[in-house]
């Protein structure tokens, strides 16, 4: 009876030991899966934001062999901007690029100063701002408080305006001037200040509204404005830079703590390379489409420092409200990246 009880004392401790060691195991298995990295973006296929979101996937492949896979999906495969937006906090989306815009809906009045009107007045000061004087930063600072993080920037491009009647120099140009816009407090702010009747709508109704005349002119990038062809439609083209309007880079902040150490370096360090080459890339694609527009009988004209400055004066109100919407404190940290010429 003795030796029975000890065999089966044996059997269960067996069984216990093999039963234990499973999950350890499985835990080890799972470790040695690639970091499957799912990219959202509502951007077109062909763009450069697209190409240099695949580019990600070869780099992090060289430098990390095996640990990581990423998968790219443009022109809203995984759901509209809101779905990305939301999609990014319930884990269905890792990261996504889209207006900063979107992201700030989200995140809060503090994170949407970025898009303040002639915060940033042209590429140069919107490069020195952001990743030389502390804009990236200051961005993140506002996002972590909802559960982002932005790892970097694409460049979208200068907000510049086409329209289908004429180019617009100050305010009485655009007085009465239906512009489409995005919809949101900030963008109906500036161009109420501006002289113009801002127009929310979705990017859906944008061709069919200004071929019908529906709406004058939209806000945009020289990107957009090129890969829809807007110029045949609406062919008065005014470089006004009115707004930076970038493209962030933004993940989970908890997903991203989540990572070993090792790993989430090469994987920021990794999309700073792509961002920046994209950034370069597509700055020198907005002179080609510059070119095409003209060639193409679109009438192409650019604002004198004068009328900027003009513009500046105009949306000075903006600020104020901004002020007494977010705190002094937080425009001026703003306002303290722009660059000092």
């Amino acid at each position: 009876m003795l030796k029975k009880i000890s065999l089966l004392l044996v059997i269960i401790l067996s069984l216990f030991t093999f039963i234990s060691c499973r999950p350890s195991e499985s835990k080890k298995e799972d470790s040695n899966l690639p970091i499957v990295i799912k990219i959202g973006s509502t951007d077109s296929s062909s763009r450069s934001t697209n190409v240099w979101s695949v580019e990600l996937g070869k780099i992090l492949e060289e430098k990390a062999p095996g640990k990581f896979q990423v998968e790219v999906y443009p022109d809203g495969q995984l759901g509209d901007t809101p779905d990305l937006v939301a999609g990014v906090k319930l884990g269905t989306v890792t990261m996504m690029f889209d207006l900063s815009a979107a992201i700030t809906a989200a995140a809060g009045p503090e994170s949407a100063c970025i898009d303040l009107p002639y915060l940033y007045p042209t590429y140069d000061d919107w490069v020195k701002g952001t990743f030389e004087n502390g804009g990236l930063e200051l961005f993140n600072e506002y996002l972590k408080k909802q559960g982002y993080y932005c790892i970097d920037m694409y460049y979208n491009g200068m907000r510049q305006v086409a329209s289908v009647k004429r180019n617009y120099h100050n305010s009485d140009d655009l007085k009465g001037q239906k512009i489409r816009i995005a919809q949101n407090e900030l963008n109906v702010d500036m161009w109420q200040a501006m002289g113009a009747n801002p127009t929310p709508m979705s990017w859906g109704e944008v061709i069919t509204s200004l071929s019908q005349g529906t709406i004058d002119a939209l806000d945009h990038s020289l990107g957009v404005f090129n890969d829809f062809s807007l110029h045949k439609i609406a062919p008065y083209i005014t470089l006004t830079n009115h707004a930076s309007s970038p493209f962030p880079i933004v993940c989970s902040l908890d997903w991203i703590n989540s990572l070993p150490e090792d790993l989430r370096q090469i994987l920021e360090e990794s999309v700073h390379e792509v961002a920046k080459k994209q950034r370069e890339e597509e700055r020198a694609n907005e002179l080609k489409y510059i070119e095409r527009f003209k060639s193409e009988g679109a009438t192409v004209e650019e604002l004198t420092p004068d009328e900027v400055k003009a513009f500046q004066e105009k949306v000075k109100p903006v600020y104020d409200k901004w002020r007494k919407k977010v705190g002094d404190e937080v425009v001026d940290k703003w306002l303290e990246t722009v660059p000092r010429n």
